[in-house]
């Protein structure tokens, strides 16, 4: 029943106007920076960069040590991340930067998700969410905390005064 409270108050914290990415950091093109370590594989349809991986799409930026990258039907269809502390940072819709840190970020174009793992943290407008291992859905903009029943979940909710 907590875990459901919990699920609940941080779906509802996210789904304000104001936690969205802007229209044109989607439809902006992607583009993806590596060392001369990367390497393409025409038949796996992959990319992967063992020194390296650097993703900007309009305001969002990602960095990490590692990263592979999976392309289906002329677009990207997974990116994995790893590395001492991945970044990834995004301004969102209201105008405030949402930072994202995490061992390992695994986009899943797919399922239209972002899995985080290891010592994660999520600063936005709301405050700092931490966890081991959260679950980011990008069409409803929820995040669960998807680790095991002893795994620890934070959230710190910053009042302003107005």
């Amino acid at each position: 029943m907590q875990n459901l409270k919990i699920k609940t108050f941080i779906a509802l914290c996210l789904m304000a106007p104001a936690s969205w990415a802007s229209d044109s950091d989607r439809t902006a093109k992607i583009i993806i920076k590596g060392g001369p370590d990367c390497k393409t594989k025409m038949k796996e349809n992959t990319t992967e960069c063992v020194a390296g991986l650097t993703i900007e799409q309009g305001s969002l930026l990602i960095k990490s040590t590692y990263g592979l990258i999976n392309y289906k039907d002329k677009g990207l269809n997974s990116v994995l991340m790893r590395g001492n502390q991945v970044y990834m940072e995004q301004m969102m819709e209201g105008g405030d930067k949402m930072v994202i840190k995490a061992d390992e970020i695994d986009y899943q174009k797919a399922v239209d998700k972002v899995f985080l793992s290891g010592n994660v943290s999520i600063t936005s407008s709301i405050g700092v969410t931490t966890g081991e291992k959260l679950e980011f859905n990008l069409k409803t903009q929820e995040i669960i905390s998807t680790g095991e029943s002893k795994q620890p979940f934070r959230m710190e909710i910053d009042q302003k005064d107005d």
